[in-house]
């Protein structure tokens, strides 16, 4: 601490200051014996592939053909795509847990936002994380 270094010799603050490192290299470093994450804790190799439906709405221009009388030209007229697809994504486990922490968080701050009348401000970050207000 300040006072530690200000009451010391430079001779003392040395010694202060080589015993400390010395402590530091006595810690020993993590060996397979002792893993530095629980048991319970999901590895970043424990994941799992994940099917969803992730149909689109998107728009083309299509030419159309009209004619009046013997004069023809063509229209590019907005028509409107639903793409129905099944789509997979990899999900992991400690993403989903690091997930649910965020969730909780927000949805701590949905709740309180909800019963205060104001859940339209954060309605949309809270239904893709937490399934709404």
């Amino acid at each position: 601490s300040v006072a530690d270094v200000t009451q010391r010799t430079p001779e003392e603050q040395f010694q202060y200051q080589s015993q400390q490192q010395t402590q530091q290299e006595i810690i020993p470093a993590p060996t397979p014996d002792f893993p530095e994450t629980e048991p319970t804790e999901p590895g970043p190799l424990d994941c799992r592939e994940e099917q969803y439906p992730c149909t689109r709405l998107y728009s083309v221009h299509k030419p159309c053909k009209q004619c009046l009388n013997e004069i023809c030209f063509y229209s590019l007229r907005r028509v409107y795509v639903i793409n129905k697809e099944i789509c997979v994504r990899t999900v992991c486990a400690h993403e989903e847990l690091l997930r649910a922490d965020l969730c909780r968080d927000k949805f701590s701050k949905c709740g309180v936002l909800a019963t205060s009348g104001l859940c339209q401000t954060v309605a949309t970050s809270c239904a893709r994380s937490c399934g709404g207000c």
